[in-house]
């Protein structure tokens, strides 16, 4: 029993994180505090997006493409044209879980 936080990096901006590893480590820190910053988005430091810290047994689909990571249950209070995007997003999702069950299901061919 716990809480979990859910972090994504870009790659491309792994010398920010090296040139202050303390100023990283502490924006998750106080991104992952629970009851802060509790947005779609979660907190962004430039190079990572911390989203906002859940109880570690309830689950939680995240999508992460198109330089976006949040978690794939809509937020109250999102505009129009980000429930568009949330939508293109979730369709993309669907696409993506259906070929990776299939992938499973061809990997547990080898059982039989």
């Amino acid at each position: 029993m716990g809480f979990m936080t859910e972090v994504s990096i870009l790659n491309d901006r792994w010398s920010e994180i090296q040139n202050d590893p303390k100023k990283f480590v502490d924006e998750i820190y106080e991104a992952s505090a629970v009851g802060r910053h509790h947005n779609r988005f979660g907190y962004v430091t430039g190079q990572t997006t911390v989203l906002p810290a859940h109880h570690a047994d309830d689950m939680r689909v995240l999508y992460a493409a198109r330089n976006s990571f949040f978690d794939a249950y809509p937020e109250r209070g999102m505009d129009k044209r980000q429930l568009e995007f949330h939508l293109a997003c979730l369709k993309q999702m669907a696409e993506y879980i259906k070929m990776a069950k299939e992938a499973t299901k061809k990997e547990l061919e080898m059982f039989k």
